[in-house]
């Protein structure tokens, strides 16, 4: 709680709705419990935003870019590491994200679930933040082929594997509890990674 009086009230808004969108969806939250919630009438809500849809949108656009933010720290703080290395850490941390933080919860539902009103606004979010995946992508596959330890493919096969590779341990947190998850986790990285290693 001390985290939150040290915000402004655009930004207790934004923490509340994560965890009002993440919990309720958007459909089951109101404006009026996010207000209550922050500890000011509704109508000071739009002092801050023009409607519910507006703030869905600002919540999807830091959704993203919290998760773009863990790989690029990630990717940076392990710069010096081997390829194995560094690419295993990123895509564990990204994994980490989706299952530990509330945020993750809600980036499942942006994924999956958005608001058909708002199918547009949050694909085009979405694709935002995929093209900033993938120039994190494409310096780790510069990293690889620097060190020589990738086998002859493009850096376009590269970047879709790990998309693909990604995104389907993405779905598997939706399945699996945490032990099953990790066993699937460490299966599917060692698969990707004697793929497109050199023999």
């Amino acid at each position: 709680m001390k985290r939150m009086i040290t915000l402004n009230t655009k930004e207790k808004i934004i923490e509340v709705s994560i965890l009002s969108f993440s919990q309720k969806s958007f459909e089951g939250t109101t404006l009026s419990e996010i207000a209550q919630m922050v500890g000011i009438q509704k109508p000071s809500m739009y002092n801050h935003f023009k409607s519910k849809n507006e703030l869905y949108l600002v919540v999807a656009e830091r959704i993203m870019s919290l998760l773009v933010e863990k790989m690029m720290v990630t990717s940076n703080q392990y710069e010096a590491e081997d390829i194995h290395t560094r690419l295993y850490l990123v895509l564990k941390h990204s994994c980490d994200f989706i299952l530990n933080k509330q945020e993750g919860i809600l980036y499942k539902r942006i994924m999956l679930f958005p608001p058909i009103d708002l199918k547009k606004e949050v694909k085009d979010i979405v694709e935002r933040g995929d093209q900033e995946i993938a120039s994190i992508i494409s310096q780790l596959y510069i990293h690889g082929m620097n060190e020589n330890r990738f086998r002859d493919i493009s850096e376009r096969t590269f970047s879709s594997a790990y998309f693909c590779l990604l995104d389907g341990l993405f779905t598997e947190s939706f399945i699996y509890d945490d032990q099953d998850f990790h066993q699937r986790f460490e299966e599917a990285w060692s698969v990707f990674w004697h793929g497109i290693k050199k023999s």
